[in-house]
């Protein structure tokens, strides 16, 4: 590499490094949700950039941006979806201060997703300035709403503006550079509510209390997934037949869980003291479920155990397991510009978590997701690599170029 190729490249890190410590900078946990602060930062960078942008305001302290970058000015041509969200995951603690240390950004949300926003909105920036003749459309939408999967984000968009599922998407979520993301597994959201009888403690009588009903329920559910994901027992490949890739990259048995319905107990709420029976109790329930498992049927057998303890079922989300083709041009583009950015050509996969980009896959739009390092996402060191998120920009731009030009 010549000096001239490592300066700009010192010089990419550094523009990315600083806006993603500006987005870190403005904090938007959801819940509660509001990311009015970091919108401001994102507003401010267009401004600057010559980005044309419009607010899409469904909620007091909840925004979405559409932010045109490419408007047709090279003629008609296809149509093409970038998306990334702006809220984060909680902290478990007290939020660590966003800092740069070396060639890594640390802080809530450098991974999941301000450091692919980062990306998303360097890239556009490289794109107006350079499009030349490009034909066709290029949108970035960065929405709220995302980490809880509400109504108010990409979802509410979508329905009021469905030009904007366009012709494919592309989604920066956290998957590493070595995998294109081009399936999910499917979810079942739930709060269970689980009632009992508030006494005295120690005193006999009022039967069993709310939480220990809830364990009861809790420890039912447990074998319940147990005995689903023996009856999927099969063959040991995964659904993309990259099993040593995925393991290698999100961690071992990365491929095994996107084959199995696996279980977490998120929140456990109930009671007002140690010496008294809990009058209720509430546990939020995150089921995540493979294409040959139906959630619906899944919910079913859920609320049978629910039952069973006197407690009831209230459904927060719910969606199928989905899938673009991995031939789709999008998915050739994304894959073709990082092999030639990275010298590795990546492999499909299917995701661990879900993304916004079920949403356009579900309409029958074509959408992948390439994205930094997911190891510390949601973690209390949480951090992004920039010469990672450098690359990123590149295979945005190339593959985009690629795309909208027709030569997928």
């Amino acid at each position: 590499m010549t000096s001239t190729a490592t300066a700009a490249g010192a010089a990419l890190q550094d523009e990315i490094g600083a806006l993603v410590l500006d987005l870190l900078g403005a904090p938007s946990p959801n819940p509660p949700g509001d990311v009015r602060d970091v919108t401001g930062v994102v507003t401010g960078y267009c401004d600057r950039a010559g980005l044309p942008y419009r607010l899409d305001r469904p909620a007091a302290r909840r925004r979405n941006i559409v932010v045109d970058v490419l408007d047709g000015a090279g003629g008609p041509g296809r149509h093409l979806v970038w998306n990334g969200h702006l809220d984060t995951f909680p902290a478990s603690g007290p939020p660590s201060r966003p800092r740069r240390v070396g060639t890594r950004v640390h802080g809530r949300g450098a991974v999941d997703m301000k450091g692919g926003v980062a990306a998303f909105l360097t890239a556009a920036r490289r794109l107006r300035d350079g499009a030349g003749d490009l034909p066709g459309r290029l949108s970035l939408l960065l929405v709220c709403d995302e980490e809880t999967f509400g109504p108010m984000g990409s979802r509410g968009l979508l329905e009021r503006r469905p030009d904007l599922l366009g012709d494919a998407l592309v989604s920066t979520e956290p998957s590493s550079l070595g995998l294109v993301r081009v399936a999910e597994r499917g979810f079942l959201w739930l709060m269970v509510h689980v009632p009992g009888h508030s006494m005295h403690a120690a005193y006999p009588g009022g039967g069993e209390g709310a939480i220990l009903r809830a364990a009861r329920f809790a420890r039912r559910v447990a074998d319940l997934v147990a005995e689903v994901n023996r009856g999927l027992a099969g063959p040991h490949r995964s659904p993309t037949g990259h099993d040593e890739a995925m393991d290698r990259l999100l961690g071992e048995g990365a491929s095994r869980i996107v084959r199995e319905v696996s279980l977490n107990l998120g929140t456990v709420r109930g009671g007002l003291a140690v010496n008294m029976r809990p009058a209720d109790c509430r546990l939020s329930v995150d089921l995540r479920v493979p294409a040959e498992v139906d959630p619906r049927e899944l919910l079913g057998r859920v609320e049978e155990l629910a039952r069973e303890v006197g407690g009831r079922v209230e459904i927060l989300g719910q969606g199928r397991a989905n899938r673009t083709d991995a031939d789709a041009d999008i998915v050739t583009a994304v894959t073709e510009a990082v092999a030639r950015r990275t010298g590795r050509r990546p492999v499909p996969s299917t995701g661990i978590g879900c993304t916004d980009a079920r949403l356009w896959r579900q309409a029958g739009i074509p959408a992948c997701v390439i994205g930094p390092d997911p190891t510390t996402m949601g973690t209390d060191d949480e951090h992004v690599e920039l010469a990672e998120l450098a690359a990123l920009v590149d295979i945005l731009c190339d593959s985009a170029r690629q795309y909208l030009s027709g030569e997928a």
